[in-house]
């Protein structure tokens, strides 16, 4: 079987246009637009405490860490499902049967998991049986198949193990899926280096390439725009560069230039620098002369085109132990040169802080989810991380409002929008993570501002 995004876009529409199609994201579709009155902005509390939702809008369980059966397509064990949900797409195989792919954030093994290293093999290094170029770490990639009703219709497998730490990611045109090793591995000294790598993962074999043309770095997302170049995101913790990717050719994702953007927040304009060395393309911008707390950004978050795809929406989360609430970017102009910036929505605890994952809807609204970490000791966020919604066209903070709230500190993670617009795919981390659908009494192709 072939996976292949479920939609394609006609050639004239671009680049991203192609990618729009293949993830249901990125065109604004019309709609019937909701008036402000319509749909009340306070979540209804959740009796069973994983997600409080706007009245009207109800979600299914599609699978929950160390409850679900996943088998392991590498080794035919079955093992319980992995922790920590992350990066959701929906993929089409070539039968039709639509598959709920996720990455799996995981660092260590946890209390009680059975669930370890490559192959589903436990990770002993100096025992290891295959070598296919990861650090045999813990991050894993499962997949659901899904019914015309969004559930879950059969039983889930794990697909691709040995990664580590994966975070957000990307469906690719020619739909495989990208996803971002966070933080590389403590114990990764040696080179070639086996961590803090994009990887692309194929959803139906799960076949795993090695993207070091994306630079080794601790990656939270990727996003292709209309010029072809794909734009990452550093989430290392504390201020760090934008970079660019540019392909030798499109659907070679290994070999291309890597370049770091210098940001002048006096003039909000940016200048790529390189290509840089992919190893550590970091260290080579301030070897060159361009300081990360003057020229980059405080923990760099989620990346996404925008609606048209000549422009970028990321959010600069802030550190979560600092008095910095984070906000949200839009990268315009986009050259082979440099870029212009403006904030679009700033943090301030009381309304957004810490923005991370966000994803833009079938009617162009901005998701925005939050991850304020320790920061939810502050009383002003209210004690619960938030799903909030921009709308469609609008900047200011001021006009987002809430779809959403997490009991229990749970973190909303991976949105993901189905082809037709009727379901959000969410992943919720917490004790335990769950993965979620979300349905409403009105399409996402339809303004979900108020």
């Amino acid at each position: 079987m072939a996976i292949r995004p479920a939609r394609r876009a006609p050639a004239r529409l671009g680049v991203l246009a192609a990618v729009a199609a293949a993830t249901s994201l990125c065109l604004v579709l019309p709609g019937t637009g909701l008036a402000a009155s319509s749909v009340p902005s306070t979540p209804k509390t959740d009796a069973a405490g994983v997600i409080n939702l706007r009245p009207g809008y109800q979600y299914d369980v599609l699978a929950t860490a160390g409850v679900t059966q996943v088998t392991s397509t590498e080794s035919g064990e079955t093992f319980d499902m992995p922790e920590d949900f992350d990066a959701n797409v929906v993929v089409t195989d070539s039968e039709g049967q639509e598959w709920l792919v996720t990455a799996h954030e995981l660092t260590r093994v946890r209390d009680g998991e059975t669930f370890l290293g490559d192959a589903g093999k436990p990770y002993v290094p100096e025992q290891a049986t295959m070598d296919d170029g990861d650090v045999d770490g813990w991050g894993s990639v499962t997949r659901i198949p899904l019914s015309s009703n969004g559930r879950k219709a059969g039983p889930a497998q794990v697909i691709t193990t040995g990664l580590h730490n994966l975070c957000a990611g990307a469906l690719t045109p020619w739909g495989t899926f990208l996803v971002n090793e966070e933080f590389p591995f403590p114990g990764d000294t040696t080179t070639p280096y086996r961590s803090g790598w994009v990887w692309e993962v194929d959803p139906v074999t799960g076949e795993q390439t090695k993207l070091t043309g994306m630079g080794r770095f601790s990656h939270e997302q990727e996003a292709l725009a209309n010029d072809g170049a794909w734009y990452l995101t550093n989430d290392f913790g504390n201020d760090q560069f934008i970079f660019r990717f540019v392909p030798d050719s499109p659907q070679d994702l290994v070999h291309g230039d890597l370049y770091g953007l210098a940001f002048d927040k006096t003039t909000n304009t940016g200048t790529w620098i390189g290509p840089l060395d992919t190893d550590d393309p970091t260290a080579d911008m301030v070897s060159r002369g361009y300081p990360r707390a003057t020229y980059g950004f405080s923990k760099g978050e989620g990346i996404v085109p925008t609606p048209d795809g000549d422009s970028l929406v990321f959010t600069e989360s802030g550190s979560p132990t600092s008095s910095n609430p984070g906000r949200i970017w839009k990268f315009s102009d986009l050259t082979s040169s440099g870029l212009t910036g403006e904030v679009i929505a700033e943090g301030d605890f009381a309304t957004m802080s810490h923005p991370d994952n966000i994803r833009f809807s079938p009617a162009g609204d901005l998701f925005i989810m939050e991850d304020n970490s320790s920061a939810l000791n502050k009383p002003e966020t209210g004690g619960m991380n938030e799903i909030r919604v921009l709308p469609a066209g609008m900047t200011g903070t001021e006009n987002t409002s809430v779809f959403a709230t997490i009991p229990d500190g749970g973190e909303p993670t991976g949105p993901w929008f189905s082809d037709d617009g009727r379901l959000l795919y969410l992943s919720i981390q917490g004790d335990p993570s769950r993965s979620i659908v979300i349905r409403g009494p009105e399409s996402f192709t339809a303004s979900h501002s108020h």
